[in-house]
Formats: C-alpha cells, structure tokens, sequence
C-alpha cells in the first residue's frame, strides 16, 4: 500500500542525493494546478511555483519534465518555464513521431458524430485535441453520463481496433492505438537519456497509473485520496506538490554539495 511521502522522506532523500541523474516527470491538472470546472478555467501557474521549477531545470543531474493529457501548445502557455521539456496527448506531443493521417480522418468521422449524438445532453462538452477527442463530464448528472457512456461506446466500436479510449478523471478520451498513454511515452524518454538515472513521476490521475505500473523501481507519487493505486507514495494535493519540489531542489543541492567535498 502507498504511503505518505512524506513519512518516508529521509529515506527519498537519501536517494535523491545519492543518484547520479534523476528524470522528473510531472503531470499538470490536479498536481501542478488544482482541478477545475473546466479545462480552460485553469491559469498559468504562478511565479513562486515556476521560481522553483526554474530552480529544477537548472540543475545538471536532473532532466525536468511536465506530462499532460492537454495539447502541446495549452501546455506551454501554462507553463512559461524555460528549460522544461513538455509533451503533450498524454506525452506524444513533443515527441518525434508519425502523423496518424488515417487515425485523423477516424477521429474527424467520430467528431461529427459525437457532435450530433451528444447535442442533447447537458454539462457534456467535447473537446477536439487534433489527435484526441475528450468529452468531459465533470458537472453532468448520474444519468447523463450513463446515457453519454452509451454513445461513445456505440461511436468507438466501429473505430476499433485503430482508435481506443482512456478514461482520466471525470473525461473519456478518443485517441489512435500508437497514443497508449503516459507509461509507454515515458519509457521511451528514459531510453533516451544518460543512463543510470532514477525516475520520479508525479501524477494524480487514472492516466498516470501506465505510468506508475511502468515505473516499478522508480519514486512514484499519486497525488490526491487514491487509496489503490500503483505509485509508491502519496501526497494530498498540487499544494503539497509544491513543497514537495522544494524539498526536492534542496535534496539535490545538499547532494551536490556532498560530491564537492568527497
């Protein structure tokens, strides 16, 4: 069972000193920013938030990332943060990969479905991501999500095998097969990067747990009350986040200060 981060942090922190390279991957909604009604009711972070992550990126063993289920360009406007890697549709974005042509002209087709199918529902809003359709859900009654359930489920079964659905919180996403989620995205990062280097992953949502399971050996967070989940650890909220990545900057600076001296 995942425990509190902070119970454990001397032995985290030993960690983090004493690995050679560390790869930080965040998420963005629910655990650098707090959730909203809506996707586009979410600001840009604020300075003390992004002096700390400016802090992170500069440091020479850690290779800083934000991971988000948002595009590409959402993502860089809420976080104006140089020396950031960010990936956007649950880390494809920002990555160098096909065009999915075919995969687009599907995704197009269940738009217009969706948009005629779900015209009746309230609080049901669909999202065009360009490689992703989401429909989100987060103010809409018991029975309409059932009856919207239906529909997307209907609009999906002709479009598999080549388009698949995520579920995240409180949002059902339409992507192509190759989008797999953030473990797959993940791992492949890693393979790119000097190795040995130890992993953190910070996330709060059912499409951070590829992530997670992906990650067995890695300091894995699940952020918010998620009592089965497959990260390490656990913090309550984007505000403990924060001080988590204070404590972390300070890890690596006493890390580096005891390498100096050896």
């Amino acid at each position: 069972m995942a425990r509190h981060l902070f119970d454990c942090w001397p032995q985290v922190a030993r960690s983090i000193r004493s690995a050679e390279r560390l790869a930080l991957f965040l998420d963005f909604d629910g655990t650098l920013a707090a959730l909203r009604k809506l996707p586009s009711d979410v600001e840009p972070l604020d300075q003390p938030l992004r002096s700390v992550l400016r802090g992170l990126a500069r440091h020479k063993r850690l290779s800083l990332f934000v991971v988000s289920g948002r595009r590409l360009a959402d993502i860089a406007r809420l976080v104006p943060v140089r020396g950031i890697r960010l990936l956007g549709l649950h880390g494809w974005e920002g990555r160098r990969v096909p065009r999915l042509a075919a995969e687009r002209r599907l995704l197009l087709k269940a738009r217009q479905e969706l948009e005629r199918s779900l015209a009746g529902l309230p609080e049901i809003r669909l999202e065009d991501k360009g490689l992703a359709l989401a429909v989100h859900y987060r103010t809409a009654s018991p029975q309409t999500v059932r009856l919207a359930r239906v529909i997307i489920e209907e609009v999906l079964r002709d479009l598999k095998p080549r388009i698949h659905m995520l579920r995240g919180h409180k949002v059902w996403e339409l992507l192509p097969r190759q989008i797999s989620g953030k473990g797959p995205a993940v791992l492949a990062i890693l393979s790119g990067l000097p190795q040995p280097a130890l992993p953190i992953f910070v996330g709060d949502d059912g499409t951070d747990e590829s992530a997670f399971r992906a990650l067995p050996g890695a300091l894995t967070i699940r952020v918010g009350k998620h009592p089965q989940t497959a990260a390490r650890f656990l913090l309550e909220s984007p505000e403990e986040v924060e001080l988590f990545l204070r404590r972390l900057e300070a890890a690596l600076t006493d890390g580096s200060n005891s390498s100096r001296a050896e």
